[in-house]
């Protein structure tokens, strides 16, 4: 079944009224029928754009149902619902605008109910305990090192594999885990779910003494040869 511009907006009312498109797209994943398309982000896009004052691509008449919460030349991806609650400003928040400092009250208790996927922390506990070293597998970090105590030992468990797309009685085995800092597990799903090892290449781009990703399947770092002298 297609992915129509219903699928989109249910999806961001699910998230929230306001979300990333890579997780707009795992939560459409979860809402459309399959079969899905493989270019189902690229759909989503479209309807995004479709149904958007802000773009070239909207006709004057149809719905104006999306906008993009940064703008469109900021690219950062994020959209959000029109007229939904979250788009809105708080009707209880006081905000005042100083030379001094601006405040807004906070803190308001609201009660959102969604469905989530079931993650293992049998599997999550099994793959640390796995584990010959706590590094990222995207920078190299390690929180021990970075931290000292604070953050010895810690690491966060990627799925290869989103969640979101698995269907009732997948499995999922240690081999479908990265090892990530917390820093690297957010661009990650920030943008659009881009492998560990993409991750890993665009972080080495920008600083060369960056470890690499570990090859799947062997767990041994790639690094880049000695220079001369050392």
């Amino acid at each position: 079944m297609p992915i129509s511009v219903r699928h989109v907006e249910e999806a961001l009312r699910q998230l929230g009224g306001e979300a990333q498109i890579g997780d707009i797209l795992a939560k459409v994943l979860e809402i459309a029928p399959p079969p899905h398309s493989p270019n189902a982000r690229n759909i989503i896009r479209g309807r995004l754009y479709q149904f958007s004052s802000q773009t070239t691509a909207y006709v004057e008449g149809t719905p104006d149902l999306f906008e993009s919460v940064d703008g469109l030349e900021a690219k950062s991806g994020r959209w959000r619902l029109k007229g939904h609650p979250a788009a809105a400003d708080d009707p209880d928040a006081v905000l005042e605008d100083t030379e001094a400092e601006i405040e807004a009250a906070e803190g308001r208790r609201r009660l959102r109910v969604h469905l989530s996927r079931e993650r293992s922390r049998k599997l999550i506990n099994a793959f640390k305990a796995s584990l010959a070293s706590f590094a990222c597998e995207a920078c190299g970090t390690d929180m021990g090192e970075a931290y000292g105590p604070l953050g010895e030992g810690y690491i966060e468990a990627h799925h290869r594999v989103p969640v979101a797309s698995l269907k009732d009685g997948d499995k999922t085995k240690l081999s479908d885990l990265a090892a990530l800092c917390p820093n690297c597990h957010r661009m990650i799903h920030r943008n659009d779910l881009m492998s560990v090892e993409d991750l890993a290449a665009h972080m080495r781009a920008r600083r060369p003494s960056f470890a690499i990703a570990a090859e799947p399947g062997r767990g041994k770092w790639r690094h880049d040869p000695p220079a001369e002298g050392d």
